[in-house]
């Protein structure tokens, strides 16, 4: 049995919020439609809790933190906007379920009282808020542990909402290589689009093992940050009948997005 009643892969650049993209918001059309269409059926599954796993904020080498603020909120001044202000309930009763069926599994995980939404976080909600999503939400912060132990965490949490009885959306915030293209914003390899083209086949196939045994050195070499989270999305998923479908996948500012849900 699961409690996640819907899952996503999404990417997080500001550049996709009309806001700071400005006209060049065109240049990612794709992903702009993907993730409107998988927000809105997000919404429509009206959720208790909307779960974000990030690969930026507070990271660790080997501890998964749980964000257990009652209220959460942040901004996209670093990214020259200063009028978008985004704030929302926490769940602090679910982080900190979640964070005890992680330790009873012998997992690194904590609660911390992290309260600022990063870009991350901050950049799949817009859509979701835009569609209409209005319920608390629990960050979770991934860590760098190997995506089998990330995996487990997901695990735990998928427990947790099954505990609490609470129906959950969990995203995977997740952008793909940032070597695409010679002026990427952590420069060019030729193992970025082998990355791209590896991980967004796996992910149409659902061939959950290979991507939580996806070869590391070729991760490396890809400047990526997708794995991490998600493998605690597949951890979640686990027992569940959510089959994935990729919507969408571009790489127009040398990093790759891909759009994808869990159904």
């Amino acid at each position: 049995m699961s409690n996640v009643i819907y899952g996503m892969i999404a990417p997080h650049p500001p550049i996709i919020v009309p806001e700071i993209g400005g006209a060049r918001i065109a240049q990612a059309s794709s992903t702009r439609s993907a993730m409107e269409e998988v927000s809105k059926k997000a919404k429509s599954l009206k959720p208790d809790v909307l779960v974000i796993i990030t690969p930026h904020g507070d990271i660790s080498a080997t501890t998964v933190h749980v964000y257990s603020g009652p209220v959460l909120e942040g901004d996209f001044s670093a990214f020259g906007d200063k009028k978008i202000k985004l704030k929302c309930k926490g769940d602090p009763v679910l982080g900190h379920k979640t964070v005890c069926e992680a330790k009873a599994s012998g997992l690194y995980a904590a609660e911390v009282p992290e309260s600022f939404l990063d870009h991350g976080i901050l950049v799949p909600y817009y859509s979701l808020k835009q569609a209409g999503l209005n319920c608390p939400v629990l960050p979770i912060a991934v860590s760098l542990a190997p995506l089998k132990e990330l995996f487990e965490v997901g695990r735990a949490l998928s427990k947790a909402a099954l505990s609490s009885g609470k129906k959950i959306v969990v995203v995977a915030s997740s952008d793909m290589s940032h070597k695409l293209t010679q002026d990427a914003p952590s420069g060019y390899s030729a193992r970025g689009k082998e990355f791209d083209d590896k991980l967004v086949e796996l992910v149409k196939k659902d061939n959950r093992d290979g991507i939580l045994s996806f070869d590391p050195v070729l991760a490396e070499a890809a400047g990526q940050d997708a794995l991490w989270s998600i493998a605690i999305l597949l951890g979640a998923l686990e027992g569940s009948a959510l089959k994935s479908r990729v919507l969408s996948y571009e790489g127009p500012f040398g990093v790759g997005y891909m759009v994808a849900e869990f159904i």
